[in-house]
């Protein structure tokens, strides 16, 4: 764990409020750009993907980090076009604190941020962050004993809301644990290449269940965010999952079919 020096102050709820519970079978809108949440079936069940032999990433510790355990991230290169917030991310920084952030490399995110920055959206408070993420279950984690795995599926097996057999993303932190708290905690985020769904599944928590996490995701200006939760401003569960949908290809609508059909009928590069 590491000072932080100010860039900036939270720009308030205003494009990034929270949500009531949204209905099962309805997600709602969430933020100015459009992304809908939804955290129940039948448009974001809970289908975890086994990534027990998935390569595990190697983490590389932030300026001034002791740790990459603690603060630190590695470096994805995606294998198929993703999109969050309508802009193309050809490579996200997976950080041992629980976000990806899409960015370059370590010189624009190098993983450290530990602090969840809540209410989103928010420009971030570590030097160097960037503001564009996807907020899987971002808390002060470590985990000497904890890994983060990722594989790219031609056909995900986790089927997405779209209806269409997708290409995706799996992205898996394992057996982490909140610093100075007890319990470990296990969860994913799957990104579709085709409607660009972001779903984030929650195998394990540790004992503050969230209380003290974003999860959610937001945009390159930190002016919206599509928030689910930030310090336990909804209950999350073991056993659940949280899917932000892109307002172009709503959850089984004819936008990804015609996607496809355009690209030639391949979802792939």
């Amino acid at each position: 764990m590491r000072i932080h020096l100010p860039l900036g102050a939270a720009l308030g709820l205003a494009a990034g409020v929270a949500l009531a519970d949204p209905p099962r079978d309805a997600p709602a809108q969430s933020d100015a750009y459009g992304y809908s949440v939804a955290a129940a079936a039948p448009s974001c069940p809970y289908q975890p993907v086994d990534m027990t032999s998935a390569p595990t990433l190697a983490l590389s510790a932030a300026e001034g980090a002791a740790d990459a355990s603690d603060d630190g991230a590695a470096v994805l290169d995606l294998a198929a076009p993703f999109e969050l917030y309508g802009g193309a991310v050809p490579r996200l920084m997976v950080s041992s604190n629980g976000y990806l952030a899409a960015a370059a490399g370590a010189e624009a995110d190098d993983g450290g941020d530990f602090s969840n920055d809540c209410p989103l959206p928010a420009a971030p408070d570590h030097v160097g962050a960037s503001s564009a993420r996807i907020y899987a279950y971002h808390d002060d984690l470590a985990g000497p004993a904890g890994a983060v795995r990722s594989s790219y599926f031609a056909t995900c097996p986790r089927p997405a809301a779209s209806g269409v057999a997708e290409a995706c993303t799996v992205v898996a932190w394992t057996g982490w644990g909140r610093a100075g708290g007890a319990g470990a905690l296990s969860f994913q985020a799957v990104l579709y290449h085709t409607s660009f769904e972001i779903a984030l599944q929650y195998l394990a928590l540790d004992a503050s269940a969230g209380g003290s996490a974003s999860i959610g995701a937001q945009d390159a200006t930190a002016s919206s965010a599509a928030v689910w939760s930030c310090n336990g401003s909804r209950t999350l569960a073991a056993g659940s999952a949280v899917c932000l949908f892109d307002p172009r290809y709503p959850p089984g609508s004819g936008g990804v079919l015609d996607r496809l059909f355009r690209d030639g009928f391949d979802g792939t590069p």
